[in-house]
């Protein structure tokens, strides 16, 4: 569940401005994606710059409408409002 954590949590970040985890626990998301890259198998996996997990973002990623309404759901469920 690394790639789909990582996408929701950046595209809340990122594009709505929305934080339901703290730094350090998105830190850690990007860390261990990066060190277990070979190992993780996901569709949505190329979209991912290995690089910038080192940096620790997201920022640059393009969004599949997927990964958008995931994320959406997600914040939903966790607090009860809508974005």
């Amino acid at each position: 569940m690394l790639v789909p954590y990582y996408l929701m949590y950046s595209y809340l970040y990122y594009v709505k401005d929305i934080s339901l985890i703290p730094d350090t626990e998105y830190d850690i998301i990007c860390k261990r994606l990066y060190n277990e890259w070979d190992k993780v198998e996901h569709f949505h996996k190329h979209i991912i710059d290995k690089e910038a997990l080192i940096a620790g973002t997201g920022y640059q990623l393009k969004y599949p409408e997927r990964v958008k309404s995931a994320a959406v759901a997600l914040k939903e469920k966790n607090n009860g409002r809508g974005l």
